[in-house]
């Protein structure tokens, strides 16, 4: 690569390509927070026999028992069996103590039809709302599963074009669902499909630009996420059914079809399948774009098949495991878990890791969608986690240089921690309607810096392991991450049901013990990376390091 420029212009142009999938994810991820608004709502009153006279406060008094908070309760009405007085007074006496749970709603129509209207996802019914952000998650973790397999097998391009046809079709196939069980499994084909974009093209940049770049285009790589965030609520506000918001949210995905003509092949995949013509091609396209000539075809050609000749061993590794059987590769997969555990210090860092990525995405996906428990603007609140996701990224890269791995790590779960306790004991000490801008102010300064942590647990994790296990290293701890994730909205619409300020504290303490297990893990900046076993058991003894590029 260093023949055509690995960071030239090209480099930067599918970089920015990239993008477009980006601004589509933070779409995706978090329309849940809208398509699935739940309305102020309480027992439908039709079909009980009023008074002509009485008024529509009068109705709700009669039928609908009163909450702590002085509104109606939205999930009970009183057991109404009797012919009603025409004197209100008089029926307000007569009516009957007992309470039935509703078997139909009306809502509020303030924020349009949203699923939950439509479906009746409300009171008994709420952990099937959770569930639609749930199952979205479930299929970003079988879509990272299955095309990194794919991408490895056919290629990164093939991958990423065929998961964009799929994810243009079930966005807009999910806006004409007929039923809940429908549009849960369109999520989940959405979730993985943008999944395959996301991670294949990932990969491909990587594979495309010079080490010094990775860094920051890995850490850049969540910046377009923090954009769709941002213009999400935009569109939320203008399309407030959740028909028309789910279209308004897919029809964009269409762009995407440039990447049919603009997202090439990986040259490095291309060399590793020994398709060195085809590798030639790309890498004489790169080169002219970076404003630089390679050697004529057959030059490039021979030294193609020369790199592919250095790694002749490890190709040959890759086609005896081929050969396994399914049973052998399975014994195989689980010894390198095995690996992870096997020593003192891997066992440290594994478990300490995990945790903490199930912690942060838990802790990021519940800030996203507990404004509505907290109060404020949904749109507003939306917008500014999106602004506060693109700061967070942008300040990321000179903290790393300046304070390292381990104090941004764990800082960044303690101070969100602290933010995440101090909003919940607000909450509950003043209530959620009081000093609702400063209550919606600290959630996020607690999402900003969530979001710094997020975008650093993919390289910190990177430069942890060992190279043998490194890749199940970062795709166990993304394991615990949608762990994390799909328990988020459960508990911010379950028990954040029960009182506003619980889903923070829940937060709160996650973070900070996550936090400080961090502090135990060591600092990597401008360490080399371990390629053994014995190099991280070796790693605070060691007092010779050698920095990266040395």
């Amino acid at each position: 690569m260093r023949l055509v420029g690995v960071k030239g212009r090209w480099q930067y142009r599918v970089f920015l390509f990239t993008w477009l999938e980006g601004i589509l994810i933070g779409f995706h991820h978090l329309s849940s927070a809208f398509l699935g608004h739940v309305p102020v709502h309480h027992c439908s009153l039709d079909g009980l026999d009023f008074p002509s006279h009485w008024t529509d406060i009068q109705q709700k008094n009669y039928s609908l028992p009163l909450t702590s908070d002085g509104g109606y309760s939205q999930c009970e009405m009183f057991d109404i069996t009797s012919k009603i007085s025409s004197d209100y007074e008089v029926a307000m006496r007569q009516r009957s103590g007992d309470k039935v749970a509703c078997d139909s709603w009306t809502y509020s129509t303030d924020h349009g039809h949203t699923i939950v209207s439509e479906w009746d996802l409300v009171c008994d019914k709420t952990a099937l709302l959770s569930t639609v952000q749930g199952s979205y998650m479930g299929g970003v973790f079988v879509g990272c599963l299955f095309w990194g397999w794919a991408s490895d097998k056919f290629g990164r391009r093939p991958s990423i074009l065929i998961s964009v046809v799929i994810q243009i079709l079930a966005s807009v196939i999910a806006a004409f669902s007929v039923n809940y069980v429908m549009f849960i499994f369109f999520r989940f084909i959405i979730a993985f499909s943008v999944s395959g974009v996301f991670e294949c093209a990932f990969v491909l940049v990587m594979e495309l630009v010079s080490p010094e770049l990775r860094t920051p285009m890995g850490i850049m790589t969540q910046f377009p996420f923090g954009l769709g965030v941002c213009i999400l609520p935009a569109i939320a506000y203008f399309f407030r059914n959740w028909v028309p918001l789910q279209l308004a949210i897919s029809i964009p995905c269409l762009v995407l079809l440039v990447y049919f003509r603009e997202i090439p092949e990986s040259p490095r995949w291309l060399v590793q399948k020994k398709r060195f013509a085809e590798a030639k091609d790309i890498l004489k396209k790169i080169a002219k774009a970076n404003g630089n000539v390679l050697p004529d075809d057959e030059e490039v050609v021979k030294m193609l098949e020369n790199l592919d000749e250095a790694n002749e061993d490890e190709g040959k590794a890759v086609e005896e495991n081929k050969a396994l059987t399914t049973s052998e590769k399975l014994k195989e997969a689980f010894q390198e878990i095995e690996i992870l555990f096997a020593t003192p210090q891997l066992r440290k860092r594994t478990l300490n890791i995990f945790y903490s990525w199930l912690v942060v995405a838990m802790v990021y996906y519940g800030l996203s969608f507990n404004s509505k428990n907290i109060g404020g603007d949904m749109y507003v609140s939306m917008f500014i986690s999106g602004l506060a996701e693109c700061l967070a990224c942008l300040a990321i890269i000179p903290a790393l240089s300046k304070f390292g791995r381990v104090k941004i790590y764990s800082g960044g779960f303690i101070a969100g921690g602290a933010c995440c306790l101090l909003v919940a004991v607000m909450t509950w000490v003043m209530g959620k309607d009081s000093m609702v801008w400063l209550l919606v102010a600290i959630a996020m300064t607690g999402k900003f810096l969530v979001s710094g942590t997020f975008a650093l647990s993919y390289l910190y994790t990177a430069e942890l392991f060992p190279t043998p296990v490194r890749n199940v290293a970062v795709g166990g701890a993304s394991t615990f991450a949608r762990i994390g994730s799909a328990s988020a909205p459960y508990i911010v619409d379950i028990l954040g049901g029960i009182s506003a300020g619980i889903p923070t504290i829940i937060f709160g303490v996650f973070s900070l013990s996550a936090g400080l297990f961090a502090l135990l893990l060591p600092e990597t900046l401008n360490k080399q990376l371990p390629e053994t076993v014995a190099d991280v058991e070796n790693w605070n003894k060691s007092e010779k390091q050698i920095k990266d590029g040395a």
